[in-house]
C-alpha cells in the first residue's frame, strides 16, 4: 500500500520514503533517506503506512515533531494502538487494496486536527474522503466497522463455496445463481474466482486481514459487545496463515476448510 501511495505522491510533491527493506523504497520518484528521522526531518506532512500499531511505533520512536508538521497516520492500528501513538497525528486509515492504490483511487477516512490542511496529500492518492471530525479515532473507529463487512463477506464466501465442494456442487454455479440478484455483489464473483481456481495473488495478505480481524474482536469486546463473529474469523484465518498462506491474497482463507481433510 505505502510504495504506490509514495509513488503517487512524488507526482505531486517533493517526497523522501524510507523502509524497513531498503530495497523497497527504491524506484518510486522519491528520495530514499537512511532513517526516519531522516525522511522526517525538514518535511511538511509526515505519512506513516505499516502493518500495525507496534511498527508505527517503532518507526516514530524517538522523533520530534516541529509545531508545524502534521504526521497522517494512514495505517490500520486498532482503538489501542491509535491512542498510544498520542495527539499530533490525523488519524486516518484508508479503504482499499492493491489495486485502488495503485490507481490512486483509496478512501480515506480522516479525522483529527488539522486534516483540512491535508487536502493536497490526500488527493493523489484518494478518489474520496471521508471526513469523521475532530476526534482522533474516529477514522479508526469507522475503518474496524468496513473491515468487520470486508472480513464476514470474504469467509462466508469461502465457507460457502467449501461446502459447495465438499457437498459435490459446481461453487460456479452457486455464483451464477445469485447473479443479478439480491445477494449479489461483485466482490463474490472477484474472490470467488480466485478460491475456485485456488489462485491467490495478493490483492489484501491474508496475514494482515487476520490481523485485522483480532482489532475488530478486541474493539467489539472492549465495548462490551457479544460479536463471536471477528474472533472466529481471526482463528479460522490464523489457520491458514500458519500453514503457510499468510503471504496470499485473504481469499486464501478458504484453504483453511480443507486443511484437516488434506492432512
Amino acid at each position: 500500500m505505502g510504495a504506490p501511495m509514495a509513488r503517487h505522491l512524488a507526482g505531486r510533491h517533493d517526497v523522501v520514503v524510507w523502509n524497513r527493506t531498503a530495497a523497497k523504497a527504491q524506484g518510486l520518484g522519491a528520495t530514499v533517506a537512511g532513517s526516519p528521522a531522516e525522511a522526517v526531518d525538514g518535511a511538511d506532512v509526515v505519512v506513516t503506512m505499516l502493518s500495525d500499531g507496534p511498527a508505527v511505533a517503532r518507526v516514530m520512536d524517538g522523533i520530534t515533531l516541529g509545531a508545524e508538521q502534521l504526521w497522517w497516520q494512514a495505517s490500520t492500528v486498532g482503538i489501542e494502538w491509535i491512542g498510544r501513538l498520542g495527539d499530533r497525528l490525523v488519524d486516518g486509515p484508508v479503504l482499499g487494496t492493491r489495486q485502488p492504490a495503485e490507481q490512486g483511487k483509496l478512501t480515506v477516512l480522516a479525522s483529527g486536527p488539522g486534516r483540512d490542511r491535508l487536502a493536497d496529500v490526500f488527493e493523489p492518492v484518494a478518489a474520496k474522503v471521508v471526513d469523521l471530525g475532530d476526534e482522533i479515532g474516529a477514522g479508526t473507529r469507522m475503518k474496524l466497522v468496513l473491515n468487520m463487512w470486508v472480513l464476514a463477506l470474504v469467509e462466508g464466501l469461502a465457507e460457502t463455496l467449501a461446502l459447495a465442494e465438499g457437498l459435490r456442487i459446481d461453487p460456479r454455479q452457486f455464483l451464477e445463481i445469485i447473479t443479478g440478484g439480491l445477494m449479489d455483489t461483485p466482490y463474490a464473483h472477484l474472490k470467488g474466482e480466485q478460491m475456485i481456481e485456488r489462485s491467490f495473488e495478493p490483492s489484501f495478505p491474508l496475514a494482515l486481514a487476520a490481523k485485522d480481524a483480532g482489532l475488530v474482536a478486541d474493539a467489539a469486546r472492549d465495548a462490551g459487545l457479544d460479536l463471536p463473529l471477528p474472533a472466529l474469523i481471526r482463528d479460522q484465518m490464523g489457520k491458514a496463515v500458519q500453514a503457510g498462506h499468510g503471504d496470499e491474497d485473504l481469499a486464501a482463507t478458504f484453504l483453511a476448510s480443507w486443511l484437516e481433510r488434506s492432512s
